[in-house]
């Protein structure tokens, strides 16, 4: 029936319907491609205990929520909704998820999926009557009925015969069956077209801010995806992923663009921009960022993303290298040393209140904006965290990842295989979880328990790594020999003296709290008001 209330400006009054759908019926959508994910969405962000709950509401007759659906015509392509997948022909009157995503996906993972491995696979416990998160890669008791069994009856009634179980467990899982094709979820349809297209995305962005589900970069990304062009921050991601430096979150390249665009920190970028100057700012902030990874990578000697000590530089750097493309050289060891002190101060902390000085500082002339910056910096913290002895380790803390891009900074080489000898591409490594760095001790003391290099068997080391390749690592022959017969302790006595002074020397150069140039802006600076 259509919904005779007055709605939000640009919808009809009687645009509005509303519907009630079976499980069992938007299963049946979902297979024959009727149902589909407009390019405005966001990925799925449900975590397991969110898809069980889900099923335990759908168990007790709990409402689950009422589903927005866009009705509109659907191209001829690959539908993705949780683990199903399929290709499908056009469709004239599919039905768009607006709201209700993450439960479709989560619906279709379970029913639809036969096991990809990509999720924990949900059961049902015959005994305990309830539902389940079972393991990636352990069967389960024979009494779980997985969830895809249940959405059909033949399927059902097959595996019932299998397990040979007891009448009541038979009908205990015939009854979970009925129960959840049969569950109604309401919904609320709404046109998709050219004209109410824009009336969609506003709808899904207001929902979802008011009850916070979206962060403020996904709410941006919903009002300013473009079919032709997609979502703005999702696009400047990917050409960011091609550098090799690793994938940004989508709040980092929100705030870079905030700075960019010379909005204060504390706003919010949905707010801040009209639709009309979206693409213009996201090319130079893309432009911006890129700069940003050269510099990171090359000046500042991050291999990853991933090992960033505080993610809260990046903006200020996108509005540096937006505002000076080409930072005179001698400007770019200024700011690496800015770079290195902020990250041993804790001043690149994400913060509104220390990054819009930082904003601020940047103006038209490059040398007096790094002078600027370098003046914000707290010189007396830094020194006393440079001669700071090795910290706990734990790559969750700035201070481990500054000790680790200090190792970093020996360039460590292939202890084993063929290439033995050759440098380690380590941000490729680092991208494969778990890689580096690898433990090789049993305790989890300092760096010093850890190498730069995939974990392999010492055992079966074979003929010793040359003198080179050891110190690329801060090995030597005798901590070798310690390692190889269990003497951990005199390993690790060894190995702190010498990643001490590999961490402390390295932070000193990179820094340069020592130097007697005191910061000097380049020679070109008292010539030049700029120079390129």
């Amino acid at each position: 029936m259509s919904s005779k209330n007055q709605v939000a400006d640009g919808l009809s009054t009687t645009a509005l319907e509303t519907k009630t759908y079976s499980v069992a019926k938007l299963l049946d959508l979902i297979r024959t491609g009727k149902v589909r994910v407009p390019y405005f969405q966001r990925r799925f962000r449900w975590q397991d205990e969110d898809r069980r709950l889900l099923f335990d509401s759908l168990q007790k007759g709990f409402p689950a929520g009422t589903l927005l659906l866009a009705q509109g015509a659907a191209p001829a392509e690959r539908v993705v909704l949780g683990g199903f997948t399929a290709d499908v022909g056009e469709v004239k009157e599919a039905l768009w998820v607006v709201d209700g995503q993450q439960r479709l996906s989560t619906l279709a993972m379970a029913f639809l999926d036969e096991r990809s491995g990509a999720y924990r696979p949900i059961y049902f416990d015959l005994e305990t009557n309830a539902f389940v998160l079972g393991a990636r890669k352990r069967a389960p008791p024979p009494h779980w009925v997985p969830t895809h069994v249940l959405a059909s009856s033949a399927l059902l009634n097959k595996w019932l015969r299998e397990g040979a179980l007891p009448d009541e467990f038979s009908d205990r899982a015939d009854q979970i069956a009925s129960r959840l094709r049969e569950y109604l979820l309401p919904a609320y349809l709404v046109p998709f077209d050219d004209e109410y297209e824009g009336v969609v995305k506003v709808m899904f962005a207001r929902m979802n801010r008011n009850r916070h589900a979206l962060s403020t970069d996904e709410v941006f990304e919903a009002l300013h995806a473009t079919r032709e062009g997609g979502k703005p921050i999702d696009r400047v991601r990917a050409e960011l992923t091609q550098v090799g430096f690793g994938e940004f979150e989508g709040k980092q390249i929100e705030r870079a663009a905030l700075a960019v665009a010379g909005k204060l920190p504390g706003a919010k970028l949905v707010d801040a921009l009209s639709a009309a100057e979206v693409p213009a700012l996201f090319a130079r902030v893309s432009q911006a960022l890129i700069r940003t990874v050269e510099f990171l990578a090359e000046d500042c000697g991050v291999p990853y993303i991933d090992w960033l000590p505080y993610g809260g530089v990046i903006a200020t750097l996108a509005k540096l290298f937006d505002a000076h493309p080409k930072l005179h050289d001698r400007n770019r060891v200024l700011m690496a040393r800015w770079f290195w002190r902020g990250n041993l101060s804790g001043d690149h902390r994400t913060d509104n209140k220390t990054d819009q000085p930082k904003w601020q500082a940047i103006g038209s002339d490059q040398h007096e904006t790094v002078q600027r910056l370098l003046k914000l910096g707290n010189r007396i913290d830094v020194a006393a965290e440079v001669e700071a002895p090795l910290q706990p380790f734990n790559r969750r803390t700035a201070r481990t990842r500054i000790e680790l891009i200090a190792l970093a900074a020996m360039e460590p080489r292939w202890l084993i295989g063929e290439d033995r000898g050759q440098p380690l591409a380590l941000g490729a490594l680092i991208e494969k979880e778990d890689q580096v760095p690898s433990a090789v001790t049993n305790a989890s003391g300092t760096i010093v328990d850890y190498l730069l290099h995939p974990k392999f068997d010492l055992t079966k080391l074979g003929t010793r790594p040359d003198k080179v390749t050891l110190e690329s690592h801060g090995l030597d022959d005798a901590m070798l020999d310690a390692l190889l017969s269990g003497d951990d302790a005199t390993f690790q006595a060894q190995r702190t003296k010498v990643l001490t002074h590999q961490v402390q020397t390295t932070l000193r150069e990179w820094t340069g709290v020592n130097d007697a140039d005191h910061d000097r802006p380049p020679l070109d600076a008292y010539f030049d008001s700029e120079s390129a």
